[in-house]
């Protein structure tokens, strides 16, 4: 591990900590004189964000982003905007739900705006949308399904996550040219900025990102029935995610992507479909599938009556209009866009 990752990682993994005790065990003993080894923090740290995030992170602790130039700059860049997007996407599901079961009343301008906003994302969307949402909840009182969220989302963390919109815009798409020593500034620059961000979100840590790839009845003659869930957890340090299988007296929504306040009760959860997809469970039984990559998937614009995706490990764009519940990832859109924005899509 480069030392150019090691004030990120610890500060983020302390943090972490404090939301997870159980990760206080591999902290070094200060009175053994014990050095850390920022190898396993970093790979903690990583499983302890999910996934779409987590990668990202891998990604910038590589080896091959060693170097303050470039490369490094645009994974900072990356990193900063899927963890931004999936955070809004958090909220933006809860919202959905809480707006049709009465919980909140959004303002009308924050619907108009959200309307006109969520059918193309940008940088500057997944802020607005945090920032919004956010201060639509305090106002009205109303509690986040992730209760951090009510401290940590401040105005010192607004103005943190606004921060990156101009540069993204300047810098991200190479509007600016920087020269050598320019790049290695702006790689110390961001570093910083985006360890603070992290560590305003590190209580996603007590949380678990889960694919429900199918349910099962089992229902004896003389017992209950019971629902057999077939899981993978989203949060891992590589894509061969882990799988689980929990039965349960409820039962969850299949085919979707859950967070989770414990994979061992489905009692309290929020599902983030059609924002974020899970395709590993796809069979590619048809010529129209064969376009189909399995990934976890990011929502990014509904274009000329379709849903786009963005995937997290697969680079080229695919066309997932060929999956058996796309229907039903369209009907869930639309449902949503008329929920909160009020339109029809």
């Amino acid at each position: 591990m480069a030392v150019i990752n090691e004030d990120l990682i610890q500060k983020v993994f302390v943090e972490m900590v404090k939301y997870r005790p159980a990760l206080a065990k591999y902290m070094p003993d200060k009175d053994e004189n014990e050095e850390i080894d920022l190898r396993i923090i970093a790979d903690l740290v990583i499983k302890n964000f999910p996934w779409p995030a987590g990668v990202e992170l891998r990604r910038l602790f590589s080896g091959s982003m060693r170097q303050l130039g470039r490369q490094r700059l645009d994974q900072i860049f990356k990193t900063i905007e899927r963890t931004i997007q999936f955070v809004s996407f958090v909220m933006v599901c809860q919202v959905w739900y809480d707006v049709t079961n009465k919980k909140i009343v959004l303002p009308d301008q924050v619907r108009k705006e959200f309307a006109d906003r969520f059918q193309v994302l940008t940088m500057g969307n997944f802020c607005w949308l945090i920032r919004a949402l956010a201060t639509a909840y305090s106002e009205q009182k109303v509690e986040w399904f992730l209760p951090e969220m009510n401290e940590q989302f401040d105005k010192k963390f607004f103005a943190a996550i606004d921060f990156w919109v101009p540069e993204r815009n300047e810098i991200g798409h190479y509007q600016i040219n920087l020269d050598e020593g320019e790049i290695e500034k702006r790689c110390v620059e961001y570093e910083e900025k985006l360890t603070m961000i992290l560590q305003r979100i590190s209580f996603f840590a007590k949380y678990r990102l889960v694919s429900v790839r199918d349910i099962k009845v089992i229902k004896p003659r003389i017992h209950e029935a019971k629902f057999h869930h077939i899981i993978d957890l989203l949060n891992s340090s590589d894509s061969d995610f882990k799988g689980e299988e929990i039965d349960e007296t409820k039962f969850s929504d299949s085919q979707s992507v859950l967070l989770m306040k414990s994979i061992k009760s489905f009692d309290d959860y929020l599902n983030l479909s059609p924002l974020i997809i899970d395709t590993n469970s796809e069979v590619i039984d048809a010529k129209e599938k064969f376009d189909i990559r399995k990934d976890i998937f990011m929502y990014t614009k509904y274009r000329s009556g379709h849903l786009m995706y963005l995937g997290t490990e697969v680079t080229e764009k695919c066309d997932l209009r060929a999956l058996s519940n796309y229907n039903i990832l369209l009907e869930e859109y639309k449902a949503l866009m008329l929920a909160i924005g009020g339109i029809e899509v």
